[in-house]
């Protein structure tokens, strides 16, 4: 047995340098082999690209990419790859593109669609806003007169040279202004042209408009709910301002009631002296 050993190792020191030559020859038919391969024929590189760094975008998978040759140079297969990658890129950022732009314009559409569906809207808040840019020089004076804000009874009268009678507080006052009865959600009307310089609210008269009407001359209107106007509007006759809302405590008993005053300057006069 191991003179059968010795023999074939023998062999193998004599033949050593024809088995060596042979496996040179088989390696260099190897890269002759490839090298023919790229240089003659067409290399299909398969590529699966994880797109979830694009956006969270579906898969791209099984994608081929021929590598073809180009004025008698062939393209490495390096290069196909970064071309590939570039072209992915670009239909990613195009496709992004292509959304936001339809968003956009969905969004324009919904926008449009709903300033057209109720035109009436628009119409419902103008009427509550009875406002004009701009009235000229206001003119009141003694002589002219003003309208009726809501009509309704008079609960208590203007008196500031004798006192009247206040229920809920159970004591005579003088009264500054006029108490209407009125219920509560009545709509006020402006009793004479003029402009909103205060919208103010206290304890004793709830929410307050204070309209000027020309030649120190101003008119203001009490315990009001809903207010139409603001400061610095100018407001026509007969046109809403707001509406009754709940009397303030101290006008509990009295029942809902519009507060109508006069001033001339900040001195309080009769408004009955000048409604007609």
């Amino acid at each position: 047995m191991q003179s059968r050993n010795k023999l074939f190792l023998q062999k193998l020191k004599n033949n050593a340098f024809y088995i060596a030559l042979g496996i040179g020859l088989l390696a260099i038919l190897a890269v002759v082999a490839v090298y023919t391969m790229e240089h003659n024929g067409i290399q299909v590189a398969e590529n699966e690209i994880d797109l979830n760094q694009a956006s969270d975008y579906s898969v791209i998978s099984n994608r081929e990419n021929e590598v073809k040759e180009t004025n008698g140079q062939t393209v490495s297969q390096a290069g196909a790859s970064e071309r590939t990658s570039e072209m992915i890129t670009e239909s990613v950022i195009t496709t992004e593109r292509e959304e936001v732009t339809t968003e956009i314009k969905e969004e324009e559409t919904v926008e449009g669609d709903l300033a057209e569906e109720d035109p009436t809207e628009e119409n419902e808040e103008q009427a509550k806003l009875p406002v004009i840019s701009d009235a000229g020089e206001l003119n009141f004076n003694s002589d002219k007169t003003i309208t009726w804000p809501v009509n309704g009874e008079i609960l208590l009268p203007y008196s500031m040279e004798t006192t009247v009678y206040f229920k809920t507080l159970d004591q005579y006052r003088c009264n500054p202004g006029m108490l209407i009865g009125a219920l509560g959600g009545t709509t006020v009307q402006n009793a004479y042209l003029g402009k909103v310089t205060k919208v103010t609210s206290d304890n004793t008269y709830g929410n307050m408009v204070t309209m000027y009407i020309g030649n120190d001359y101003s008119i203001v209107y009490g315990q009001l709910d809903m207010i139409y106007v603001k400061e610095g509007d100018y407001v026509k006759a007969g046109e809403p301002i707001g509406t009754v809302g709940n009397p303030t405590d101290i006008f509990q008993k009295e029942g809902s009631h519009l507060f109508f005053q006069m001033l001339e300057g900040d001195t309080p006069v009769d408004p009955a002296l000048y409604i007609e």
